[in-house]
């Protein structure tokens, strides 16, 4: 299995080319899917990785987190690691809904303590950060991130005379 800094290695490696493709191909007029797609494999790399169900070791993705990494550990109690976590399709939708469902609970605690009324609209983004429709914008992101967890479980499969890269 390779370390964590090698599955970085990988996955910036093949955004780089895929950066570098999107140059000479020709970058279309709307940046947004490649800087989106970009962004999720960032993300999928950097932050939320199969690897944060590790126990007893810390690894990258970890303390990236910092102190907000106690996030993940009712994930890690609950998913042994090399378990749903490292499936293609299951363990990426995993870790996106868990967030997501921290997510609510934060926005759920914050109308509570501020009394803000159930039927009153979010405040929106600042109208630079909007001017991309934000389902598109998602949509890209997690196609990105999603690579960066398939490539991260290419390479846990890679044999262990290749992992000495």
């Amino acid at each position: 299995m390779p370390s964590g800094r090698t599955h970085s290695l990988i996955n910036f490696s093949v955004l780089g080319a895929g950066m570098m493709l999107w140059q000479v191909l020709g970058r279309p007029a709307d940046d947004t899917p490649g800087l989106s797609v970009a962004a999720g494999m960032i993300i999928g790399t950097v932050w939320i990785t199969p690897d944060l169900d590790m126990r007893g070791v810390k690894v990258d993705a970890q303390r990236a987190w910092g102190p907000l990494g106690a996030v993940w550990s009712p994930l890690r109690m609950l998913s042994k690691h090399r378990g749903v976590s490292h499936t293609y399709l299951r363990g990426p939708l995993l870790r996106v809904a868990y967030l997501a469902a921290i997510a609510a609970l934060l926005l759920l605690l914050v109308r509570l303590c501020t009394g803000t009324p159930w039927n009153s609209p979010l405040p929106s983004l600042p109208v630079h950060l909007s001017t991309a429709p934000p389902v598109k914008v998602l949509l890209w992101s997690y196609c990105g991130y999603h690579a960066a967890q398939v490539l991260h479980l290419i390479a846990d499969r890679i044999p262990l005379s290749f992992k000495r890269l």
